[in-house]
């Protein structure tokens, strides 16, 4: 079964990549005098504000900026993983952090982005649980070789440890398209969250979207991967709406986008 899956899932990604890898108009080649570091494919047609809802703050949460803090993003990612809950003494689901594999999904126009997530979280949900998201990773590398960007996940907050708060944090630094950067140790981001609202498309189902700015830690920013960060396209990541055994542990599925913005190579932008 486990071989099965694994054939299967190459396979659909196989027809993924022939289904949305589609020849466009857009500048891909990158100038000869390029930055190591960023991103396969330019990115200098991704407009997010033509792909988030004009009524995106319509259902309550911390407002969405009307636009990012750079016109165009560094990287966009595609985000594949797990969002992960405690069980309180309240009999509530909390949440406890996430750990997802990121990949370059530059070389989609942006509006395939939110079907191909879509698609590809079918295909993650339908997984049985001896799939991880590391096979998904090591699959999606097959059929694409240097498309993984790294690991998100979430750590105890690095000003104060016992205040029971958690960050995310992004880290690109064991990619391959780092290998040869001079600045690779500086390619991870941990952020805080200006915005966060309801998903458009079935909320308990769906996780929130998110605006995220880097953290500044004595006047320092922490990392230098990027200066915001937009989550978009979320499709699971939510925890049941039930009551649960205090102490115990879930992880859902999630699948979603990131869009990065600024940070130290955004002059790889072409």
């Amino acid at each position: 079964m486990y071989a099965f899956a694994k054939l299967l899932s190459a396979l659909s990604l196989l027809a993924v990549a022939n289904a949305f890898y589609v020849p466009k108009a857009r500048a891909n080649t990158p100038p000869a005098n390029r930055p190591t570091g960023g991103s396969i494919c330019s990115t200098t047609a991704f407009l997010v504000e033509t792909v988030i809802p004009a009524d995106i703050n319509d259902n309550g949460g911390e407002p969405f900026p009307p636009s990012p803090i750079t016109t165009y993003p560094t990287y966009t990612a595609l985000s594949v993983g797990t969002q992960n809950y405690t069980c309180g003494d309240d009999g509530a689901w909390t949440g406890s952090g996430a750990i997802t594999y990121l990949y370059d999904i530059s070389c989609l126009p942006l509006d395939h982005h939110q079907p191909f997530t879509s698609f590809i979280a079918a295909l993650w949900d339908a997984a049985p649980p001896t799939v991880t998201a590391a096979d998904i990773v090591a699959l999606t590398e097959q059929v694409n070789p240097g498309v993984g960007y790294g690991i998100h996940y979430w750590i105890p907050d690095p000003v104060n440890a016992t205040s029971g708060n958690i960050y995310a944090k992004w880290d690109f630094s064991q990619s391959e398209r780092m290998e040869n950067d001079t600045n690779k140790a500086n390619a991870y981001l941990v952020a805080g969250e200006s915005a966060n609202v309801p998903a458009p498309n079935d909320p308990s189902v769906n996780s929130n979207w998110l605006v995220e700015p880097v953290l500044v830690i004595n006047g320092k920013k922490a990392g230098q991967l990027a200066d915001q960060v937009f989550r978009i396209n979320s499709n699971g990541g939510q925890a049941p709406n039930t009551t649960c055994t205090p102490g115990t542990d879930l992880q859902v599925k999630s699948t979603l986008d990131f869009l990065f913005y600024g940070g130290a190579w955004a002059d790889t932008i072409f």
